[in-house]
């Protein structure tokens, strides 16, 4: 984490993987290393717009070429732009993962989905499910805490010469 990593991170571990959900028609490869003297970066392919594929063979941009599998050791290279695509490149070193995502956002002009009807009543409904679950928590370890009080008492009573155990049977 040293030398600025954890923006990027934190970006691989709760960005990207809701990114990648919702394009799953676009290749996204993601090359991990060891090395903190390196600095994080992020490389975009994006097709210039207007560039549209031909039908010459020459300048096509192929619909579904071969993309190398995401690597820890780096070893799966992004395969180089094809024409009619610029590159951008995104330092990610010592910047903070949203941060990351909105600059992200603004190079690809991207869309931002709104959450649905129905996922905002989800998410309430857990949020609300979750403060329940608190104050359940909180009575059962009351509950809990009595419960040990009173066997504790009888412990002691017992220990002190209180009525056995087949006295009271």
């Amino acid at each position: 984490m040293n030398g600025g990593h954890m923006g990027a991170k934190k970006f691989w571990r709760e960005c990207l993987p809701r990114l990648k959900y919702h394009n799953p028609s676009i290749p996204m490869i993601v090359n991990r290393h060891g090395q903190n003297q390196t600095p994080p970066a992020m490389t975009i392919y994006l097709r210039t717009t207007g560039d549209a594929p031909s039908s010459d063979s020459t300048t096509a941009i192929p619909e579904h070429h071969m993309q190398p599998a995401s690597s820890r050791t780096g070893l799966s290279k992004a395969q180089p732009p094809n024409p009619g695509e610029r590159v951008v490149r995104i330092d990610m070193k010592g910047k903070h993962s949203s941060d990351i995502l909105e600059f992200l956002v603004a190079e690809t002009r991207a869309t931002v989905l709104k959450p649905a009807a129905e996922d905002i009543a989800e998410m309430q409904a857990l949020e609300a499910m979750k403060k329940q679950a608190v104050i359940d928590g909180e009575r059962v370890r009351q509950l809990r805490a009595e419960r040990k009080k009173e066997e504790d008492m009888l412990k002691r009573a017992r220990a002190a010469g209180g009525v056995a155990e087949q006295d009271a049977a």
